[in-house]
């Protein structure tokens, strides 16, 4: 079959999530769709789960790809290894512990071949023990391409799975993920792919579901080689914008970008590397949206750019930071 859709499924010890996210896979109203299964030696029995709950969908048995890593490789080898295998004209990620609407597929698809486009992204619900929010990007798709491009480098949460992504897109793009990165290792990737378009559409309806209740997540374990990650992250950005000779159209955003995965530096008392790392950066504290930073933590930075650093420690002692 000639496939119009990749869905890449990176898989590590999903198991309480997994039949719920391969069941809403395995009834999307678009045929044409290939799913790859990357699993990353889950320890928790993830692996047979999702043959199990593949068992009872038959008829897309001969869609279905499995690659099995020989060890954890972690989510950015996985991606990539997904993408490499894909044989769709389009591509999408979908994280195991999240769920799709039967029709998310079909709806991007068609509305990206109807406007010719590169990528189609749509709203997405987050997902709670209280409920859910349905959360709408911020971009206006009709706008000139690099003004498409600063809207979506501006918003806050940069993914993967909201993305349905061209091949042509991918080929011009020419980036993998790299392979020590496994945090916002989805805003490296696609911004780079936004950056690769050359035009973008959306579906204006939540159609992912973002599951914010997993405790393994990273997101939930944060620590500071994660934000170290963000920087490099953040970093290579920047250097791909000045080879493309485009860096000073978003070079505000960029500066709020190293704020964000600076802050951890203040939080731990490491005020001089602050200071010292990326030291264009401290003009723009108080210009850095509040969805990046909030207002509480602008100040910590600002104080500590203004070297008052004894109210800095005093503050995160009385929050127990340090």
């Amino acid at each position: 079959m000639h496939y119009k859709v990749s869905v890449i499924i990176p898989v590590y010890n999903a198991s309480r999530y997994i039949p719920r996210c391969v069941e809403s896979l395995m009834r999307q109203t678009l045929r044409e769709i290939e799913y790859i299964f990357v699993e990353d030696c889950s320890t928790d029995g993830s692996f047979d789960i999702l043959l199990k709950t593949l068992e009872a969908y038959p008829e897309r048995k001969d869609d279905v790809k499995i690659l099995r890593h020989g060890k954890n490789m972690g989510v950015s080898v996985s991606r990539n290894d997904g993408n490499a295998a894909a044989t769709g004209d389009f591509l999408i990620h979908c994280d195991s512990d999240d769920w799709v609407d039967v029709t998310m597929y079909e709806k991007m698809y068609n509305q990206v071949i109807a406007e010719d486009a590169d990528i189609c992204i749509c709203d997405y619900y987050n997902v709670t023990k209280s409920g859910t929010t349905r959360i709408h990007p911020e971009i206006d798709c009709k706008q000139e391409q690099w003004k498409v491009v600063r809207d979506y480098i501006r918003w806050y949460w940069n993914s993967l799975w909201n993305l349905l992504v061209s091949r042509r897109a991918y080929e011009r793009c020419g980036v993998t993920i790299p392979e020590d990165i496994t945090f916002t290792e989805d805003f490296f990737l696609s911004c780079h792919l936004f950056m690769a378009a050359r035009k973008v559409t959306a579906v204006n309806e939540p159609l992912y579901y973002y599951y914010l209740e997993n405790s393994a997540s990273i997101i939930h374990n944060l620590n500071p080689g994660f934000m170290k990650q963000e920087l490099s992250c953040v970093e290579l950005l920047i250097e791909s914008m000045k080879a493309k000779g485009v860096y000073e159209y978003y070079f505000r955003i960029m500066q709020w970008r190293l704020l964000k995965a600076n802050a951890a530096l203040v939080f731990t008392n490491r005020f001089e590397e602050f200071r010292s790392t990326h030291p264009e950066s401290l003009r723009y504290i108080l210009s850095v949206p509040s969805t990046y930073l909030k207002p509480k933590v602008k100040i910590m930075l600002l104080l500590a750019a203004l070297h008052l650093d004894f109210i800095c420690r005093w503050d995160n002692r009385r929050h127990g930071r340090t």
